[in-house]
């Protein structure tokens, strides 16, 4: 029996959000960009012509939204998708 000492802190993770530390924070940086239009997840969905599931699932960092649908909501934010060395 390991005693609460052996327990490190743990990162609490919903169902509902990505593992992957880069996902999430693009998906933060979109739903900050999305709140300071202020629009909704629906709106945002019509503006940049995808659905709202897609926002969804950009915002909580879940893997597998195609990069032209990431273009896309960018674009209807007013952001730019750029590469910088790390």
């Amino acid at each position: 029996m390991s005693s609460k000492s052996d327990i490190g802190p743990k990162r609490r993770v919903h169902s509902s959000t990505g593992d992957n530390p880069v996902l999430l924070a693009l998906g933060d940086r979109f739903r900050a960009a999305r709140g300071a239009a202020g629009l909704t997840q629906d709106e945002l969905a019509m503006a940049a012509g995808v659905g709202r599931e897609l926002i969804i699932r950009l915002e909580n960092g879940k893997p597998g939204v195609a990069l032209n649908h990431v273009a896309r909501v960018a674009a209807a934010l007013g952001l730019r998708l750029e590469l910088t060395p790390r």
